[in-house]
């Protein structure tokens, strides 16, 4: 059976922004007696050359998920620019979604030598070995786009499930917070396009989601904290009370809707959380 790659994994890699379309003007019809309306200005922008139609054309093809049918238009293009580090980048995208990793990689690879600071390439490829299960080279190329471009959260998240998925807690709790402290909305952004990787990538999902909620508590944020705690409670999470305790929680606490999970765990699961060792 053809091993496929999680929806997800498309909606993270494709980071391209759509050329814009030409606009067409249409002829204006008014009735009698309708009061003229102002002239709009007219679109003064120079058509699409061949090149641009191909490159939009390309895009639409990987938006729709004709993958075959964009590796076909971006290898056509790539005939005339052999070190388009974009175009190279976007035809690994499309092999890694049809789980053709070796392609993948390969393209990857070619990205990075044709740009060596294209750190896109650089995190793409680290997502094809961390598909395979291979968190070591992927942490590895998740810390080289790292150095390459520090300000990109998704890598730092990219990176906190590699090491989450290595049971580096703590490694990947600290990458997990900084991809927050640049977009606080990524994984609920992220989430709302189909790309929710914390549902999907990870081993112990009642754990995972307790360093989540742990995470957004320090920063405040009981909102998502409790989203958190929630996710963990619904996957029969047994340490869920140690919230109650943990000097992180303290500035949440007192919040009504952390209060109702936490209110929600049985006395069946307090025994457990009471038998756990040094608890």
């Amino acid at each position: 059976m053809k091993l496929r790659i999680p929806a997800w994994i498309a909606a993270v890699l494709i980071c391209f922004a759509f050329l814009p379309l030409q606009a067409v003007p249409q002829p204006v019809t008014r009735q009698a007696g309708e009061a003229q309306q102002p002239q709009t200005t007219p679109d003064t922008r120079p058509p699409l050359s061949a090149r641009d139609m191909q490159v939009e054309r390309a895009n639409i093809q990987m938006a729709e998920k004709q993958y075959e049918a964009a590796i076909a238009t971006y290898q056509d293009l790539l005939r005339r620019e052999p070190k388009n580090a974009v175009f190279l980048n976007m035809v690994g995208i499309a092999y890694l979604d049809v789980s053709n990793f070796d392609q993948a990689k390969r393209y990857f690879q070619r990205a990075v030598k044709a740009d060596k600071k294209y750190s896109s390439a650089v995190n793409n490829l680290g997502m094809a070995w961390y598909v395979q299960k291979n968190y070591r080279r992927a942490i590895r190329e998740y810390k080289k786009a790292e150095l390459i471009d520090p300000a990109q959260a998704g890598t730092h998240a990219n990176l906190g499930f590699a090491y989450y998925n290595s049971n580096k807690l703590l490694e990947s709790a600290t990458e997990f917070q900084k991809a927050i402290e640049i977009d606080p909305q990524i994984f609920q952004r992220n989430a709302r396009v189909g790309t929710m990787v914390q549902d999907r990538t990870v081993s112990n999902h009642g754990l995972f989601f307790f360093t989540m909620a742990r995470i957004y508590a320090t920063k405040g944020d009981a909102e998502h904290c409790a989203e958190y705690l929630r996710k963990s409670l619904d996957e029969g999470y047994k340490d869920l009370g140690k919230a109650k305790t943990d000097p992180a929680f303290k500035t949440v606490l007192d919040d009504p809707a952390v209060q109702a999970v936490l209110a929600l765990i049985t006395p069946a699961d307090q025994k457990v959380e009471a038998d756990q060792p040094g608890a």
